[in-house]
């Protein structure tokens, strides 16, 4: 218990550290100005409504590919409360929250927890996808560039070698399986990744990564009408949202306080220092479009909650289960 009293005040001490590093090169703000900058509403409502989407695709990735046995409806509830609740909690408790009420429907917690991390990968490998494509619209010295180039030459095989290994897999599993000369432990193997419905076919693995997509998609077109909402058209606005959805997620990696404040807030001011964005319009998206993520996620994550889809009861009961069987095994 001590020590995840450290890990938040040491996440505490991050979010401040970077809350002053983010706001520190921003200059003298005219407080009063920045309360009165006209914010076109009408983009922030389209932005909360395609981050709102976003969870949506999101949930779909799931009973269209991860796990096709649960109901579209639970799915879409766990994400919503999962996700909303890393917006209050520390140390992402969300994902936690997200396998326990996925568990209580299809009953394993071992393979739930191997999708999410299984998701989590595909968000990482997108981002990276993302994060190459920066270079097409950001100016990077030569040195840059060609380490860009290298990541990308890198990414290509990476991507090849896998797509191969599961080609193999798909093609091999059975017959390894079956076969008399396979060691046990690779029987044993094969038939635990037999029960994750995303290795089964590789049409499963397409939808999945195509849902996960149009999510990103999703939160793209979010940043876009949030940077539109400030004033911020054309190319700048489309470039900029790219850098800045590629920074903050990213970015939010690092242990802070709950929902990222501070190293989000970071994060959109210096991805927006790249573009010619003014002072006052950093420090105002950099609160807006957090926000909007807010906005988006607490509504629905305190609809689910409150209509029982998943009761807190269940969830605390599920926990206590996992926490007494661990103590029994010791």
């Amino acid at each position: 218990m001590k020590g995840k009293y450290i890990q938040l005040a040491v996440g505490i001490a991050i979010t401040c550290l970077f809350l002053f590093l983010a706001y520190r090169n921003l200059g003298n703000l005219n407080l009063g100005r920045l309360l009165h900058y006209p914010v076109h509403y009408f983009y922030v409502i389209l932005a909360v409504f395609a981050y709102a989407v976003s969870q949506w695709f999101r949930a779909l990735s799931w009973t269209r590919g991860l796990a096709p046995d649960v109901p579209l409806r639970k799915m879409f509830a766990s994400v919503c409360m999962g996700n909303g609740s890393n917006m209050l909690l520390p140390f992402r408790m969300g994902e936690a929250i997200r396998i326990i009420t996925i568990s209580q429907v299809k009953r394993d917690y071992g393979v739930v927890s191997v999708n999410l991390m299984l998701e989590r990968l595909l968000d990482v490998t997108i981002l990276i996808v993302l994060a190459v494509s920066v270079a097409f619209f950001v100016p990077f010295e030569s040195e840059v560039e060609a380490k860009l180039a290298v990541i990308r030459n890198l990414m290509v095989v990476g991507i090849a070698v896998g797509v191969a290994a599961l080609l193999l897999l798909f093609r091999f599993r059975a017959r390894m399986a079956a076969s008399e000369r396979t060691p046990d432990f690779m029987r044993k193997l094969f038939g635990f990744l037999g029960r994750f419905a995303v290795l089964r076919s590789p049409l499963v693995i397409i939808r999945t990564l195509f849902y996960l997509i149009c999510s990103w998609g999703c939160v793209y077109l979010s940043t876009v009408f949030g940077l539109m909402a400030v004033g911020i058209y054309d190319m700048t606005a489309w470039a900029a949202s790219l850098v800045v959805i590629v920074m903050t997620n990213l970015i939010m990696l690092i242990p802070s306080a709950p929902g990222g404040i501070g190293v989000f807030q970071y994060a959109c001011i210096y991805s927006l220092s790249l573009f010619d964005v003014q002072a006052f319009q950093k420090a105002i998206l950099s609160v807006l479009l957090h926000l909007i993520q807010y906005a988006a996620l607490l509504p629905l994550s305190i609809y689910y909650f409150m209509r029982g889809e998943f009761t807190l009861r269940e969830i605390y009961r599920s926990v206590a289960k996992r926490q007494g069987a661990r103590f029994s095994e010791r």
